[in-house]
């Protein structure tokens, strides 16, 4: 599923999930230009905002990730960021089946 509305013109979101014999992967994909290496390295940390110019001011509190993670992980999870081949970046999560 593509979801144009909450995307730059031209540009595409989409989400989706699959079962895995681990459990259920979702994931969060865009058509933007993707992660930066320090955005790879750090965006699951508490306050990193990924564009230096960026402020809190400016949209974000560099908490998103990081919120997402320990969600995740609470529920005995994990959760990993990734650039996409076709370009693009992907977040993607597994929830453990029971």
């Amino acid at each position: 599923m593509c979801i144009r509305d909450s995307t730059p013109p031209g540009g595409c979101v989409t989400i989706g999930a699959r079962a895995t014999p681990e459990g259920v992967v979702f994931h969060v994909a865009d058509s933007g230009p993707g992660f930066s290496p320090d955005d790879l390295a750090h965006g699951f940390e508490q306050f990193y905002r990924g564009e230096a110019a960026r402020s809190r001011a400016m949209g974000g509190a560099g908490l998103g990730l990081a919120i997402a993670r320990g969600i995740v992980e609470a529920h005995g999870g994990r959760i990993w960021a990734e650039n996409r081949a076709e370009g693009g970046a992907r977040v993607s999560f597994l929830l453990p089946s029971a």
